[in-house]
């Protein structure tokens, strides 16, 4: 996807995290701060120029890209070098990265870490515990939209 696009996915997704309750709506919840934070990282990774800003999409197959026709509205699959990753780490991004990057990354990591127990695993949060969710969506935010381009948020 183009940086722009990353963006306005971004902000939508923010949206509506906001109007979730982590404890009532954990699944959806996490779901939205992982992909509103990947969004994120995409925006930040092309900026830096680590990672293609290209016109296509990550599917699960790692390095396997869905490319639109336009003309048509389908979509092709097509091998290329690492444009979006999927989630951190994947794939691994060559080469050093700017220290926001990988602070806002190892923030999104912990978001990540909670798919298993909490979203496919029978595991229910604790009042207590999100606390440390919201901590770490915070730093991812605030550490890969200062790498995005994106105007930080109120």
């Amino acid at each position: 996807m183009k940086i722009p696009s990353h963006l306005a996915k971004f902000r939508r997704l923010d949206a509506t995290l906001a109007r979730l309750d982590p404890i009532e709506d954990q699944e959806l919840w996490i779901w939205t701060a992982m992909n509103a934070g990947v969004n994120l990282l995409n925006a930040a990774l092309h900026r830096c120029g680590a990672t293609a800003d290209t016109d296509s999409f990550h599917t699960q197959v790692e390095g396997v890209y869905a490319v639109p026709d336009r003309r048509d509205a389908t979509m092709q699959d097509r091998m290329h070098a690492p444009g979006d990753v999927m989630h951190v780490g994947q794939p691994a991004i060559p080469g050093p990265l700017p220290e926001a990057i990988l602070r806002g990354s190892e923030a999104l990591r912990v978001i990540e870490n909670l798919r298993e127990i909490f979203v496919r695993g029978p595991r229910r949060a604790r009042p207590g515990e999100v606390r440390s969710w919201r901590d770490a969506y915070d730093t991812c935010v605030r550490e890969l939209s200062s790498q995005a381009g994106a105007p930080p948020l109120p």
